[in-house]
């Protein structure tokens, strides 16, 4: 109970002290087309919700800026094994500290693709998210912040107490998107072929080695385990040694479809500036 109560304290020390001081906005070239999302799964290292811009530069690069050190499941600690390759190295980060995560990179309405930076294979090895545009004109911002909170307890393990505060704050927002806003919501993965995501250098939380073993082999000298994965939590389900080293993935196929959302939330991946600072408005009176 008294953990409960201080976690409770902490969260409205937050709310009362919380101010805007990063300029995420401020590192996007206004050449490239940029879109905006959080590292969710970094909610459990720190009180800071961590932002991120994307942007596809002129020689199509995918470039990411973050607001605080990545930490945990990111794009910019992410490594690939597949049947054909393995990262030895992870996305570098250009002059203006931007992590390079892709190569021939496209973002429109209807798709995000790319070539991971940070695999090199005699195949191409090419990731596609299948996108859904979303008008956000007018619509409550309050429906977004149902999803998110649900993204956010699969990856953090936020408390039920701390949880319903949280609600309790950010529901009674009667903020409204403005005309204009606009997200994206990944509805299928693709991939060129099958592939482990990993992060060799991260302690991830994961499944139990007694979950039930869907496929297991040996890629370029890494052998894995792929268990169940957890229904509940966005846990690692892919154990991976190489090289005298023990670390946790996560296993994917070639097609993967994303799970339908509960109608009264607004699922949405990536944002354009103006619903991004909509949303970020509200949230940040808590994180």
């Amino acid at each position: 109970m008294k953990k409960q109560l201080l976690i409770s304290l902490s969260i409205l020390s937050l709310v009362a002290c919380t101010e805007e001081t990063d300029d995420i906005y401020g590192t996007v070239d206004p050449q490239n087309k940029a879109f905006y999302s959080y590292d969710l799964s970094a909610a459990n290292e720190s009180n800071k919700l961590t932002k991120k811009s994307y942007q596809v530069d002129k020689n199509n690069d995918l470039l990411i800026t973050y607001t605080e050190t990545p930490k945990l499941q990111t794009e910019a600690l992410r490594n690939f094994i597949t049947s054909n390759g393995i990262s030895t190295i992870f996305p570098p980060q250009n002059t203006t500290g931007a992590y390079i995560v892709g190569r021939k990179a496209v973002f429109s309405d209807s798709v995000l693709e790319y070539e991971p930076y940070n695999l090199e294979q005699r195949t191409a090895f090419k990731l596609t998210y299948q996108l859904k545009k979303i008008d956000l004109s007018g619509l409550e911002v309050s429906d977004y912040v149902r999803y998110f909170l649900r993204q956010a307890t699969a990856s953090s393990f936020i408390s039920d107490v701390t949880l319903e505060i949280i609600q309790g704050l950010l529901f009674a927002s009667q903020d409204k998107f403005p005309a204009g806003a606009t997200c994206w919501q990944k509805q299928v993965q693709l991939s060129t072929q099958d592939y482990i995501e990993s992060y060799p250098t991260q302690n991830l939380a994961h499944v139990s080695t007694s979950s039930t073993v869907q496929n297991q082999g040996i890629w370029q000298n890494a052998s894995w385990t792929a268990y169940q994965p957890s229904t509940e939590f966005n846990l690692a389900d892919t154990r991976i040694r190489h090289q005298a080293l023990e670390y946790w993935g996560f296993y994917h196929t070639t097609r993967e479809v994303n799970p339908i959302t509960p109608t009264n939330e607004l699922a949405c991946d990536f944002f354009n500036e103006s619903a991004f600072k909509s949303v970020d408005k509200v949230l940040s009176r808590v994180f």
